[in-house]
């Protein structure tokens, strides 16, 4: 047996994995604290757990130990795995989320035909963008702040951004053709473009690259791409690339 744990910056998701990873797979969010309820129904003398954690590795780290699993890797980035081959001259520097995106995307982009690689962008607190080619090779990316953590950082350091009691419409991708006619209708609206703005740059330059999404806003930045793939457990996915 096999708990896959996905630590991010503001959740974590989990799945109990017995034979194989399909899409039938129960996959549960939450806090700590429902990973650690969740723990309590899971034989821990039998399971193994595999953990990529970019947020409260002590924590889960203690809590794993205080339930008695001691077979726990918490895996990090490599040089080379799962046939995808590092760009960073300090591997373990890349983080361990991006890195298992892109094995998944790596085991996808092998069923793939006449593209030439894949953009994998994980839309969560940080907004990622990486470029992996047909053979593997890492060939650099992106980090920009995610929607919330850009809106965020605007109205904390900038004197006249300042959050009033204003609605937002959420109607789609009509904001990327509107202006907005209050502070947070300015403030999202602006957000959204220049996230789509720099990932349809990328597209536009990566143009016989098949694109996945992933994380907490991959559904949002969906509505803006007619071609672009969804998979919201890319990193489960690739968890589970490197279980032996």
């Amino acid at each position: 047996m096999y708990l896959l744990i996905d630590a991010g910056n503001t959740r974590v998701k989990w799945a109990l994995i017995e034979n194989e990873f399909n899409e039938n797979i129960e996959v549960l969010y939450g806090s700590l604290d429902d990973l650690a309820e969740a723990l309590r129904s899971i034989n821990a003398a039998s399971t193994k757990i595999l953990l990529s954690a970019v947020h409260q590795v002590d924590d889960l780290m203690v809590l794993l130990r205080d339930q008695h699993f001691s077979q726990v890797t918490a895996v990090k980035s490599k040089p080379a795995q799962a046939g995808v081959t590092n760009s960073y001259k300090q591997p373990e520097r890349l983080g361990v989320d991006r890195w298992l995106a892109m094995l998944a995307s790596y085991k996808i982009l092998g069923v793939l035909e006449d593209v030439k690689g894949i953009v994998v962008i994980d839309a969560g607190t940080a907004l990622t963008i990486d470029v992996l080619n047909r053979d593997g090779v890492h060939q650099g990316g992106y980090i920009v702040p995610g929607m919330a953590m850009a809106q965020t950082a605007l109205f904390a350091n900038t004197e006249q951004v300042r959050r009033y009691d204003e609605v937002v419409s959420l109607s789609g991708d009509g904001r990327l053709n509107k202006l907005g006619n209050n502070t947070l209708q300015c403030v999202e609206y602006g957000v959204i473009n220049q996230q789509v703005a720099l990932i349809e740059k990328v597209m536009n330059q990566y143009s016989e690259y098949d694109v996945i999404l992933t994380g907490g806003d991959c559904g949002l930045l969906a509505g803006f791409f007619t071609t672009a793939k969804v998979d919201k457990n890319l990193v489960l996915k690739g968890l589970w690339q490197v279980r032996n």
